[in-house]
């Protein structure tokens, strides 16, 4: 989609204002802006940033759509950063990775929309719910590409501060020592992809312990209830013939 300059200037010289008037020169870039503490680079008609949206202790602090530029058949990007309006500390670490990571890709996005290059995102979205005193948010990423990814944080939803593990398996019900209940269920899973330990070569026995050692020390960042009141978990899978992947377990 990168255009050279001097392509561009012939076109806007052949076809005169059409170009624009053809598109809704307004969505051509962001047309609003939500920002909580300080104010954007972009901002809504005026240069008055307006009031964040509430999502009940979960905002929206900038808000983008539009069309993105040059695309045919013609994309639009819709961009949403939430804010965790509670005082914890816990909440307050969550806000300054959201803002510094999808906070910057958005700005990345925008300036290169700006320079009619590809942005990195085409959709920036976000859903929250609290079960049992504990509030999940969940924020949705699809980038240009085509890719798509998700990331998660829990807070106690009063406080703000972080959830302990045996809270969360205690809101999923699931009853047992959480590193033994993990252990067991990893021990299946890897079992399952591997084959079973007893009379495994030393790769295969290395590469489970691996695994095992990997969960420590178990903390709730590796966790988020599911919606269902499920549970998932974040393991790292080591393989007997070198490498790793990432893998959700959801329990029960």
């Amino acid at each position: 989609m990168k255009r050279l300059l001097p392509l561009l200037l012939s076109l806007l010289l052949l076809v005169g204002c059409d170009l624009f008037n053809q598109q809704d020169t307004e969505n051509l870039f962001p047309t609003d802006t939500y920002d909580f503490g300080q104010q954007s680079a972009y901002t809504l008609p005026g240069g008055d940033p307006a009031q964040p949206r509430e999502k009940n202790v979960v905002k929206t602090i900038q808000s983008y759509t539009g069309e993105i530029p040059l695309t045919d058949p013609v994309r639009r990007y819709s961009y949403e950063l939430p804010f965790i309006d509670l005082a914890g500390s816990h909440a307050a670490g969550c806000n300054q990775d959201i803002e510094n990571f999808f906070g910057g890709l958005i700005k990345q996005s925008l300036d290169a929309m700006e320079r009619y290059e590809d942005p990195i995102l085409e959709r920036l979205s976000f859903s929250s719910y609290t079960q049992d005193g504990i509030l999940t948010l969940r924020v949705d990423r699809r980038d240009f590409d085509g890719s798509e990814n998700q990331a998660w944080y829990t807070v106690d939803a009063e406080t703000g501060e972080a959830v302990s593990v045996a809270r969360l398996f205690d809101a999923a019900k699931i009853s047992g020592d959480p590193a033994a209940v993990l252990n067991e269920e990893v021990l299946a899973r890897f079992t399952q992809r591997y084959g079973p330990l007893e009379g495994a070569d030393a790769a295969h026995s290395t590469a489970y312990n691996r695994t095992q050692a990997a969960l420590s020390p178990l903390t709730a960042n590796r966790m988020h209830l599911n919606e269902n009141g499920s549970l998932t978990v974040a393991v790292e899978l080591f393989a007997p013939e070198g490498g790793s992947e990432l893998m959700e377990l959801t329990l029960p």
